[in-house]
C-alpha cells in the first residue's frame, strides 16, 4: 500500500515520497544525507530527499535552535541581568554570571525543543513535515548556522578543557560563537563572495 492509494492522490511528488519513506529505504539512517548536507558535501536532489525520518529530523533542527537561542539569551542578556540587579557588578561576577545563565538556557532549550516539535508536527501531515526538512535543508543560512554552531561548541569544549574552564563552558561559549559567526557570515559576507 502506497501513501497514494490512502489519500487518492497520484503525482510524482508522492511516488518520491513513498518511495523514500518505504521500507527498503529504513535501513538509510538519517545521518547519512543529512550529515553531508551540514559537512557541506553537495547532494542530488535524491539524496536530499532521502529522509526516511522526516519527524525526529524535524525534532533535532527544533531542538538545536531553542537550544541555540535559550543560551545566547542566558548568556548575554538573563545571565550578566540577574548579577546586576543582585549587585554583583566585577567583571569575573558578570561572566560567571554570563556562563551559568548558558548553562540554564542550554537546558531549558533541551527541555522545551522537543516540546515545541510536538506542538509542531502535531497538527502537520507527514508531507507536511517532510516538505519542512526538505526545505530546511536547502536552506544554506541555516545549514551555515548549524554547521558553525556545532564546530565553534566542539572547538570551544577542547579549548574550555585545556584551558580548565571546563568541557561545559567551553563548549557553549563556542556554540554561541559559532551561531553569531553564521549570522554574520549570512548577514554580511555570503552576499559579497
Amino acid at each position: 500500500m502506497t501513501l497514494a492509494w490512502y489519500t487518492g492522490i497520484r503525482c510524482d511528488r508522492v511516488k518520491s515520497l513513498t518511495r523514500e519513506w518505504g521500507t527498503a529505504n529504513r535501513e538509510n539512517n538519517m545521518s547519512s544525507s543529512w550529515f553531508k548536507n551540514l559537512l557541506g558535501m553537495k547532494l542530488t536532489d535524491e539524496e536530499m530527499q532521502n529522509i526516511p525520518y522526516p519527524s525526529f529530523e524535524l525534532g533535532i533542527h527544533i531542538t538545536m535552535k531553542d537550544v541555540q537561542a535559550f543560551t545566547i539569551l542566558g548568556m548575554g542578556i538573563i545571565g550578566p541581568l540577574v548579577a546586576v540587579v543582585r549587585g554583583h557588578r566585577s567583571v569575573g561576577n558578570l561572566r560567571q554570571a554570563a556562563l551559568n545563565g548558558g548553562k540554564y538556557g542550554a537546558a531549558t532549550g533541551l527541555v522545551v525543543g522537543p516540546l515545541m516539535t510536538y506542538g509542531r508536527v502535531r497538527n502537520l501531515e507527514q508531507d507536511g513535515i517532510f516538505d519542512r526538512c526538505y526545505r530546511l535543508r536547502y536552506n544554506e543560512g541555516q545549514v551555515t548556522v548549524d554547521r558553525l554552531s556545532i564546530l565553534g561548541g566542539l572547538g570551544g569544549t577542547g579549548l574550555g578543557v585545556a584551558m580548565g574552564h571546563g568541557a561545559l563552558s567551553g563548549g557553549l561559549v563556542g556554540m554561541t560563537a559559532g551561531v553569531v559567526m553564521g549570522g554574520f557570515y549570512n548577514n554580511f559576507i555570503k552576499n559579497k563572495l
